[in-house]
């Protein structure tokens, strides 16, 4: 739903309310509506757009304006949810200021540090492959001796 169905909507409730106030006064002192009032309320409702089939136009019918509500009380009730997940998402995130700026600084050296490592030893590992696969006698041999231990072995090795 968008800002103009809800405008059209708190509009409509307006006059509505109106309406049944100046009923109510009128009431009381024995006459209807004057022509003025008529006229603002003609007004106001030939204003509307009439291409918009959302907005209710003095219906007997309830139904589309408890359609409405209903839609715009479902659609609060998402905006809730996912406001609600967007803020579990960002509990635990710290927004960097000048006060922690060389903690963030060090951090960021260690990550860097740790990816370069591992991209040195895939290198190594890939070197190692194509060696391997250079000598046509015993490279099955060597493949089957290339193992996950072996690649974790060389990964300690290279880090320490």
């Amino acid at each position: 739903m968008d800002v103009s169905q809800s405008e059209a909507e708190s509009d409509y409730d307006d006059l509505a309310k109106a309406r049944k106030l100046a009923i109510k006064r009128n009431t009381k002192r024995g006459k209807t509506a004057d022509a003025d009032e008529f006229s603002t309320i003609l007004t106001s409702i030939l204003a509307q757009d009439s291409r918009d089939t959302n907005a209710p136009i003095m219906a007997k019918d309830r139904t589309r304006e408890n359609q409405i509500r209903e839609e715009l009380i479902s659609y609060r009730a998402r905006k809730a949810l996912v406001d609600e997940k967007r803020q579990l998402l960002n509990k635990d995130r710290v927004i960097p200021t000048l006060e922690n700026f060389d903690y963030e600084r060090k951090l960021r050296k260690v990550a860097t540090r740790g990816v370069i490592k591992l991209f040195n030893v895939i290198k190594a590992q890939q070197t190692e492959l194509t060696h391997i696969t250079k000598t046509p006698t015993t490279r099955t041999e060597k493949v089957a001796e290339m193992s996950k231990s072996k690649f974790l072995d060389l990964l300690k090795a290279k880090t320490s």
